[in-house]
């Protein structure tokens, strides 16, 4: 019993420093975005709050007001074009009698384009998006978004159509349902746990996505908002304060949607490891 205490015990003090060392750097990062300039880079400690950092970073004449607009446009768009698609795949290869063989080719396709480093293809996709003349413009980073986050959630999309007993879909059949009426009507609603937690671990991808907007853009009102962050480190200055104001609007919606939908990601996820 002592022994078992003792690894409570230890576990606990392992768990608490994780936590700690986890949420300290969040919690500096508000601070600094709240602190003054001097009294970021000031010896010593200086607690002089003020609200003038997200004052010049989102200033009218300031670019982040947009970018922030952008990427929650292309949050939005990227993310549904991905789930969409997804969700019907998922399904196709799940309950549409796809042969074996045919949908082992296909997820080893998929999985093999998850490990495909993204720099690779980007010779490739500028060469592509400057022949359709989508080179600075949302449309294509929606696009790109969309695409490169559909392998992940094609096969997770898969996994929880498995999960859902193949005689619904044929019960429907019966009753004179056509598979897209009983994908709508039936299968859609009772995978939608699953579907809900690949469309939050879509959207934070997808906000979170840094290469795109930089390669594909030329910066300004027509890039996303971790292209804007970059922009506040200079070769001759950091501005430490905006800095941390932009991260802040750009990380803090991020880990309050990861804390709300918690649960619901952890019951998409445990119901697609296992056919129900």
């Amino acid at each position: 019993m002592r022994s078992s205490l003792s690894s409570r015990v230890i576990i606990a003090i392992i768990l608490i420093a994780t936590a700690v060392l986890t949420i300290l750097p969040i919690v500096w990062l508000i601070v600094t975005a709240f602190l003054q300039s001097r009294a970021i880079v000031a010896p010593g400690i200086d607690i002089s709050f003020a609200l003038q950092n997200f004052q010049s970073v989102f200033d009218p004449s300031a670019d982040y007001g947009r970018q922030v607009l952008n990427s929650l446009l292309i949050v939005v768009l990227g993310t549904a074009l991905c789930v969409v698609v997804a969700a019907l795949a998922g399904y196709s290869l799940s309950q549409l009698n796809w042969s074996p063989r045919g949908v082992l080719i296909v997820l080893a396709g998929l999985g093999l384009l998850q490990v495909v480093p993204p720099m690779t293809l980007v010779p490739g996709i500028f060469v592509l998006l400057n022949t359709l003349h989508l080179n600075n413009t949302l449309g294509a980073l929606i696009l790109l978004d969309a695409v490169f986050n559909l392998p992940f959630a094609v096969i997770m999309a898969k996994f929880y159509f498995d999960s859902i007993p193949v005689e619904l879909r044929e019960s429907a059949a019966i009753d004179g349902a056509s598979d897209f009426g009983a994908f709508r009507r039936i299968m859609l609603p009772l995978a939608m746990p699953g579907i809900s937690a690949i469309t939050i671990f879509t959207a934070i991808q997808v906000w979170n996505e840094f290469l795109f907007g930089l390669v594909f853009t030329t910066g300004g009102t027509s890039a996303p908002l971790t292209v804007g962050i970059a922009t506040l480190i200079q070769p001759q200055q950091i501005q430490y304060g905006p800095m941390a104001a932009v991260g802040v609007v750009t990380a803090v919606p991020i880990i309050v949607l990861g804390i709300v939908a918690n649960r619901q990601i952890v019951a998409g996820l445990t119901r697609g490891a296992v056919k129900g």
